[in-house]
């Protein structure tokens, strides 16, 4: 999520983003998406939660469509049957 944006000049914690993010995936495609989201972040109003779940909706769509490049992880080897990072 553009942690760069705010919405209605509310301020979001990595907290708030993370249960933003974590409701809208455990409700998507559920017709109470919204209420979820309003139980989940009690402090917020209704108006924010609808801003910040738009910012999310783009950033996602920008995600899916190839205009944010994923970071360049570290590929996973398996070597004695422990994790093995090469870096």
């Amino acid at each position: 999520m553009n942690t760069d944006r705010t919405c209605n000049n509310s301020v979001w914690t990595k907290e708030e983003d993370k249960i933003l993010e974590n409701t809208f995936a455990t409700n998507e495609g559920n017709n109470n998406q919204l209420e979820e989201m309003t139980k989940a972040l009690p402090r917020k109003l209704v108006d924010d939660i609808k801003d910040h779940y738009n910012i999310l909706i783009e950033d996602i769509n920008a995600i899916e469509s190839g205009y944010v490049s994923l970071p360049n992880y570290p590929k996973m080897q398996n070597q004695n049957s422990k994790a093995y990072v090469e870096w």
